[in-house]
Formats: C-alpha cells, sequence, structure tokens
C-alpha cells in the first residue's frame, strides 16, 4: 500500500471513532483483488476519515476464535442458521490492548457486538470471562476451547457525517495448530452503517467496478482453508471466489 494514499485522508483518533461505533448495525462485505485498492481508496479520499492510532493508519490485528468439541458455532454459520454466533479475543498491536468479544447475527439480518477488556492468557478464559459469555451465548462457556486465529492488517475509514465504518482488511493469514495460509492478494471491505447502504461513497465506488456484496466469514473461511477435513460444502463457492481473485 503507497503511502501517498494513505495519507491524503484527514485523520480520525480512537475517541473520536467512538463516535461511530455502530456496535447494532447493518453489514456489507465485499472482495476485490488488492491491486484495485490505491485507486479505489482516491476515489473517496475526501468522503471518509481514516483512523490513526499511534501515528500508524495500516494497523495490525491478532484474532483467536473460539468454539465447542464439535463446532457448534461453526457449523451454525455453515448450515445457514440464524441468530449465530462468534467468539473471539481480538489483540490490537499498536495499542497493547486485547477484548473478548461476541458477535451476533440476529434473525434481522443485524449484527450486534458486545466486548470486554481480556486480561487473561490468549487461548484461556478467565472466570470475569465466562461471566460475560454466559449471559450473552447459549451455551456453556466451559465448553468452549480455542479453534484458529488468523492475523491481517487493516484500515479503517468513517464517513464524514459519522453514521457508517467502513473497514479494509488485507494481509491475512490464517493458522491453526498444525497449518497456516496466507492470502495477500485479496482485500476484504466491510461497509458497517445503520439502514442506507446506498449514501455510501465506497458502496458506489464498488457498484461501478462491478464488485457485489457477499458473505464472507474469516472465522470460517479460515477454519476451511487450514483444516481440509473439516465440513465445508457451504463454502466452497467462497473458495473458488478467492482462488480467482488470487488468479486475476
Amino acid at each position: 500500500m503507497k503511502t501517498p494514499i494513505i495519507s491524503s485522508f484527514d485523520s480520525i483518533d480512537l475517541c473520536q471513532l467512538s463516535q461511530a461505533r455502530l456496535t447494532n448495525r447493518m453489514d456489507e462485505k465485499f472482495l476485490i483483488p488488492i491491486d484495485w485498492l490505491p485507486s479505489l481508496l482516491q476515489a473517496v479520499s475526501t468522503d471518509y476519515f481514516m483512523l490513526e492510532v499511534n501515528q500508524q493508519r495500516l494497523l495490525n490485528y491478532h484474532t483467536l476464535y473460539f468454539d465447542t468439541p464439535d463446532n457448534q458455532l461453526y457449523l451454525s454459520h455453515h448450515n445457514g442458521k440464524l441468530n449465530r454466533f462468534k467468539i473471539r479475543k481480538r489483540s490490537y498491536t499498536e495499542t497493547a490492548s486485547r477484548y473478548l468479544e461476541v458477535k451476533q447475527k440476529t434473525n434481522k439480518g443485524r449484527t450486534i457486538k458486545k466486548r470486554i477488556p481480556s486480561h487473561s492468557e490468549l487461548h484461556q478464559l478467565s472466570v470475569e470471562e465466562k461471566a460475560f459469555l454466559r449471559e450473552r451465548i447459549p451455551l456453556a462457556p466451559d465448553l468452549l476451547e480455542a479453534k484458529t486465529a488468523n492475523r491481517f492488517q487493516r484500515i479503517t475509514l468513517v464517513c464524514k457525517n459519522m453514521t457508517e465504518r467502513c473497514t479494509i482488511d488485507l494481509n491475512l493469514q490464517f493458522e491453526n495448530h498444525r497449518n497456516q495460509v496466507d492470502h495477500d492478494a485479496v482485500a476484504i471491505i466491510e461497509i458497517k452503517h445503520l439502514q442506507h447502504i446506498r449514501s455510501s461513497k465506497l458502496f458506489h465506488q464498488l457498484a461501478q467496478q462491478g464488485i457485489n456484496s457477499t458473505s464472507f466469514s474469516k472465522y470460517c473461511i479460515g477454519r476451511v482453508l487450514t483444516e481440509p477435513l473439516l465440513k465445508a460444502n457451504a463454502f466452497k463457492p467462497k473458495i473458488k471466489q478467492l482462488s480467482k481473485l488470487i488468479q486475476n
């Protein structure tokens, strides 16, 4: 990513970002070849702020996901179940912070995220964290175990009227205790909005390029890529889409 393109955006800090947290929202995701990203960013550089932390705008994330031994959360997504959950610990390198997060996709298509600071070991859940989970998920927290992890870099944009946030994830790396798979030729764009995505300048730029929204779970795809024997019929079209973008 060329620095002049990133630096052309007006900056926003974490305190200002909290005005557009959008923890109860609608999400739309898009996959593009990484080579398309510079021109896309240039086209919207006057419409959005870009998050800056400690003078850095390309921020590093490390996420560990939890599931049951029989993969109830993964299979809920694979089987298209509504009102499903993801449980993860996410580390934010630039701020040296970590959170335990629960993401719920409701049967209305909305995403609700709740989180608390995590002070336990990455692969463990403390008494306090289990209490937090017990109030928010339909599973016994004692059943949960670490399953897979990913690392990526993220650009965060906030529209200047503070009603929309966009994240752009790149340099993805999926890993478990056996395998590691890198995908650095693809960018994942997620537009988080309250109701009207068609007012999004970024959405309009994507539409002009013929890029349609798609479902994409870094948790589920990461598991498929690193666990060849896992049930994955529902995700095969997504894997093919990734391969096609890489080849292009």
